[in-house]
């Protein structure tokens, strides 16, 4: 009996940790932060299976040796499209009407070490229609700046 419990906890935790991963699309960039030994860290992420609407977040954070590291003002652009075949794009929040198929929403925080933004993607269009999420973010410290950027793509 017990072994039997043992395999069945074995092949549930297998098929949970396989299936997570697939739950979620990810992508991560980051550069140094001239003079300051910190680097700008962007990461942009969107759910994978959906059945109508996405939830998506992206953010900037400035990282000093795995600790947060505070700057002056520190910027997160976030960037979701709808890819398909006459795709359209509803955001919320709204942001910014950059095409039919395309939003932006930015944030700006200062002497803090992350911006980062959250919300719905509702795409519609086609069947066949995929979401992009990028994130493109900097941070200013001490008349130096630096930038990176970031995509999830299904």
């Amino acid at each position: 009996m017990k072994k039997s419990l043992l395999t069945t906890g074995l092949v549930g935790m297998l098929i949970a940790g396989v299936a997570v991963p697939g739950m979620a699309v990810s992508d991560t960039g980051s550069t140094p932060l001239p003079g300051t030994g910190a680097k700008v860290q962007v990461n942009a992420w969107h759910c994978n299976v959906y059945a109508d609407k996405c939830s998506f977040k992206t953010s900037t954070k400035t990282m000093k040796g795995g600790s947060k590291y505070k700057v002056s003002k520190i910027t997160n652009t976030a960037t979701v499209k709808a890819n398909g075949w006459q795709a359209t794009l509803s955001l919320s929040p709204s942001g910014t009407y950059v095409s039919e198929n395309t939003r932006q929403v930015s944030w700006t925080n200062k002497n803090t070490w992350i911006a980062d933004i959250s919300g719905i993607a509702d795409p519609g269009g086609s069947l066949n229609t995929s979401i992009t999420t990028c994130s493109d973010g900097g941070a200013f410290k001490s008349g130096v700046k630096a930038f990176a950027s970031a995509c999830a793509n299904d």
